[in-house]
Order: structure tokens, then C-alpha cells, then sequence
């Protein structure tokens, strides 16, 4: 098929919506025939409590299943369910203490009946349950207690212990309780706790003492070297670590969903620049510039919250400025690594800057996406693929433009680069607001109003840069096309683990959530279609 036919096949609407449910419904099929061969689906337990929600509505999805009814007594089946599985005891009885931390079941558990538990064993998961069930009541740990207190107390008694004090913010306690199982018994998953208990507190000195003894070895990980490291202050050391904590529970796929997204947004913007042979050689290095400045970005946060206590507050006013902040640290570290590049562009034209800037922005969104993949069991691509993603190679690809410029052009556009770079310090701070800051999450739809706005603006330099589009195949039914492989891939990746119908659901409510802004980018894309 000629230019000429692909041309005209590609603006037409009946076409690319008739070959994108095709492509649909082949991702559909391949998601559903995969899930298939995994022969270590989640349980029901599993699926409520072991997969990664994601981050944002992790609350929410809290809130909606505590309390009685239905939910309620769904969630106590999956619980028994799990109590009678073949999992580890210390793990059953860490889904007690999990399930009765956030919910209340109507219905009164019981430790069902079952070859898989001794009797010591049922003592002490019933014990655990009654200790539990009520958090306000000190009556409710004397059994669990007398058991675990005892002269010679059985395995894991004071392993469950400690998570009934854990339930109860009596971290102290539940140390000692930790601290007692692993004397008794040797205990490696207690050793394991200890290690989170301590860095629950931030008691880097034990976590520090801890990591002097080899039975600690594989649970003193590489982030909380890192941590120890940031406590002290100690540069060598957090650089050191840096790199590996960051990667350290990363999960292959994961990291290859973030890269897919990257790639078809990064071939997106070429197909924005027009012409690929004039920028190619700027895709990998413009990437790596990007991710790496992701990384530059942990480390000043680590540099402003471990020496000057620059985090979080409760106060609004205070909780503004730190999401501010956040915008002048990651839009100030993608320009600080965009520069290494500029005296490469002294010849480029400025649509090929602007490509170039945002790849960078691109880059830095790739490596931020791998950790909100791996929180969501990669739910959050389909959104981020629309908005983070969007947001950083927008707010790049024109602060670069302009920095560019006034380097180029020996400062003279300096104040225009000042002027964009503000701006896009409050676009990006007030973007993360809407989202974080609890007074204002009433106002959310407001992010919607803000990225489109910074749409508008981004759409607006590249329809002036570029004069024609005319490109053989379209770039709206690219963008269609990588939408749809992301979301598809996103689907395959979560039926394999929780089974279709789940990832069906889970799939629609992400896309519903973006809607509008795909409406944006069909609106703004200068093609006409017919």
C-alpha cells in the first residue's frame, strides 16, 4: 500500500476506530489466553489484600470494604480461606493481623478445622484473632500473652505477639516480643520484622548494629543501607546505594511496561518533529539525560528533608510550598541535565529543540514510572501514559526551548525562559496539590483544568513551529494505536495475576479515568480528520 492510500486510510475515522477494535480485541484475547497458564493465581485473600492497589485511591479502596454486610463477610471467607491454604503459619497470621487491622466482619471468626494447622498452632492464631478483633480492649491480649509469657511458649507465639502490639502503635513491645522469638526459636521471618519494627522508628543505629551480624545479611537491603546512609549524612554511602535500592524489588515486567509506554510516547514525539532523521541521535542520550535526572532529584530530596527537615507538614500552607517545591526540584533537574545538550542544537531548528527537551522530560517520566508501575501492579500506565507522562514532556519540551534559546542567542530571551520556567514551577506544583493536599482533594477536578491548560499551551508552540501535517500516516491513529498497546499491555499483565474479569474492571475504571484527556489530545493533535 502506496503513501497516498495510507494517507487518506489513516484520517479517516470508520478506519481507525474499525482497526483499533481489532487491535483491541486481539490484546483482549492474548490477555485472557495467557492468564490461563498461570497456575499460581492470587486466592481471594490474595486478590483483596496481597496486590498492590494503586497509590492515589489506596484509601478510598479501604473505606469501601470496611464496614459490614456483604464486603464484610467476604472479606472474613477470603481470611478462613487463607487459614486452611498451604501458606506458612507466620503468614496466616500475618493475614489476621492484616484483616483485622483495617476491617470489623460482622460474622465472629473461628480458626477453621484443618490438617494444615497443630493444636498449638490453632491457640495461637484463635488467640491472635481475639486479640485483634478489639484494639481498645487490654483485656483482649491475655491469652495471646499468657501463651506467648510462658516458660517454654511454643513457635511463633511471640512472633503473633508482636503483631497483635503492631496493631496496636505499641511498637516497643512488639520489638521485645520479636526480639524474644528470635532467642527462642531463631526465628528468620522475626529477624525479617525486626528489621522492618526498627526502621518503622527510624532507629538506624540498631538497623546499623543489625547489619554487623550475617543473620541479617538478606534483610539488611540496599534501601536501608541507604537510609542508614541519609540518617548520617554520609554522600559516599548514599550514592553508593542509591542505585541499587532504587531497583531492588523491581520486577522485569514492570520495568518493560515502563519502557514500552516510554518508547511509544518517544516515538510519538518524533512523529510531532516531523522528521526522524534529524533527531534520532538525540533519542538514547536525551532518555538517559532524563532518567538520570530522576535520580538527581531523589538525592536533593534526600539533601533538603535529611538536612534541613524540608518534608511533609500538616499545615496547608506549608504542604503547598512542599508541592511547589516539588515542582522547582523536578522541573529544575530535567533542565540542569537538558543542558549537556544544547551546544549540540546551535544548528537545530527550534522545533527540533522542543523535541529534543521534551524526550528529556520523557525520560525522567520513564524512570519515575517503573516505582508507580510496581505500586500498582501496573495499573497506573494506562493513566500516567495520558497525564505524568504528557505533563513532563510539555513542561521540558518548552522551559528547554526557551533556555536554549537564550543560550543560543548569548542571553537575550533570558527573560522569556525565567517567565516559562515559573510557570511551569506553579503548573506542575499546583498539578500535584490538587492530587496530595487534603484540603484541597475536594478540588481535584481542578488537575484536569491545569494539565489542560499546559495542553493547550504545548499544542499551541508545536502548530506554530510546525507549519505542515501532512504526514503519510497519521499521528492521531499512532496515537490511538499506542494508547491501545498500553492499555492492552497493562490488561495482560494484570489477568496473569488476578484473572480477567478483575483486570477488565480494573482496565475500564483506569480508561474512564482519562477520558477527558484523551479528548484533549484527539482535539489539539493539527490533523483533520474525516
Amino acid at each position: 500500500m502506496n503513501n497516498k492510500k495510507w494517507f487518506n486510510l489513516t484520517r479517516q475515522t470508520s478506519f481507525i476506530w474499525q482497526s483499533g477494535a481489532v487491535l483491541i480485541l486481539i490484546m483482549l484475547l492474548l490477555g485472557i489466553c495467557l492468564s490461563f497458564f498461570n497456575t499460581n493465581r492470587m486466592d481471594s485473600y490474595q486478590a483483596l489484600f496481597a496486590t498492590p492497589q494503586r497509590m492515589d485511591e489506596f484509601q478510598e479502596e479501604l473505606e469501601n470494604f470496611r464496614g459490614q454486610g456483604t464486603d464484610s463477610n467476604r472479606i472474613a471467607n477470603a481470611l478462613v480461606e487463607s487459614l486452611v491454604g498451604e501458606m506458612p503459619f507466620y503468614e496466616k497470621l500475618e493475614s489476621i493481623a492484616r484483616v483485622l487491622y483495617h476491617f470489623r466482619p460482622e460474622q465472629t471468626l473461628e480458626v477453621p478445622m484443618s490438617g494444615t494447622l497443630s493444636g498449638e498452632q490453632t491457640e495461637i492464631a484463635s488467640a491472635l484473632i481475639i486479640a485483634c478483633a478489639d484494639l481498645e480492649n487490654k483485656a483482649a491480649l491475655q491469652t495471646l500473652e499468657n501463651i506467648a509469657m510462658a516458660d517454654q511458649p511454643p513457635p511463633d507465639a511471640n512472633f503473633a505477639l508482636a503483631l497483635a502490639y503492631d496493631n496496636r502503635a505499641e511498637n516497643l513491645a512488639a520489638i521485645t516480643a520479636l526480639n524474644r522469638e528470635i532467642d527462642l526459636h531463631d526465628s528468620s521471618y522475626a529477624r525479617e520484622r525486626l528489621v522492618g519494627a526498627y526502621l518503622t522508628l527510624n532507629k538506624y543505629d540498631a538497623l546499623e548494629a543489625l547489619a554487623r551480624d550475617p543473620k541479617y545479611d538478606e534483610y539488611i537491603t540496599p534501601y536501608i543501607l541507604q537510609d542508614i546512609a541519609i540518617d548520617q549524612m554520609d554522600w559516599p554511602r548514599i550514592v553508593k546505594y542509591h542505585f541499587a535500592s532504587a531497583y531492588q524489588e523491581t520486577k522485569p515486567a514492570m520495568a518493560i511496561l515502563a519502557l514500552l509506554s516510554g518508547l511509544v510516547w518517544a516515538y510519538l514525539l518524533i512523529r510531532f518533529n516531523g522528521t526522524f532523521s534529524r533527531v534520532w541521535k538525540f533519542l538514547v542520550p536525551a532518555l538517559i539525560l532524563g532518567a538520570l535526572s530522576a535520580h538527581a532529584t531523589l538525592l536533593c530530596i534526600f539533601w533538603l528533608e535529611g538536612q534541613f527537615g524540608m518534608d511533609w507538614s500538616n499545615n496547608v500552607y506549608q504542604q503547598l510550598v512542599y508541592c511547589l517545591g516539588i515542582g522547582l526540584r523536578e522541573e529544575g533537574m530535567k533542565l540542569l541535565l537538558f543542558v549537556p545538550l544544547i551546544p549540540f542544537l546551535r544548528k537545530r531548528s527550534d522545533l527540533e529543540i522542543l523535541t529534543v527537551a521534551g524526550l528529556v522530560g520523557l525520560g525522567f517520566a520513564l524512570e519515575e514510572n517503573i516505582n508507580y508501575f510496581e505500586a500498582s501492579a501496573g495499573l497506573a500506565a494506562v493513566a500516567r501514559f495520558a497525564t505524568a507522562n504528557f505533563l513532563h514532556i510539555a513542561l521540558t519540551a518548552m522551559c528547554g526551548l526557551t533556555l536554549a534559546r537564550a543560550f543560543l542567542h548569548r542571553g537575550e530571551d533570558i527573560q522569556n525562559a525565567f517567565i516559562t520556567f515559573v510557570l511551569a514551577v506553579a503548573i506542575h506544583g499546583f498539578y500535584d496539590a490538587f492530587i496530595m493536599v487534603p484540603a484541597l482533594m475536594d478540588y481535584s477536578w481542578l488537575t484536569y483544568t491545569v494539565f489542560v491548560l499546559m495542553g493547550f499551551q504545548y499544542f499551541g508552540w508545536l502548530r506554530h513551529l510546525r507549519e505542515e501535517w501532512n504526514d503519510p500516516f497519521s499521528i492521531t491513529a499512532t496515537f490511538t494505536y499506542g494508547i491501545i498497546i498500553v492499555t492492552g499491555l497493562t490488561f495482560i499483565l494484570y489477568a496473569w495475576d488476578a484473572g480477567p474479569i478483575p483486570a477488565i474492571q480494573a482496565v475500564i475504571s483506569e480508561v474512564i479515568s482519562i477520558a477527558i484527556l484523551l479528548v484533549l489530545f484527539y482535539r489539539e493533535i493539527p490533523e483533520t480528520i474525516r
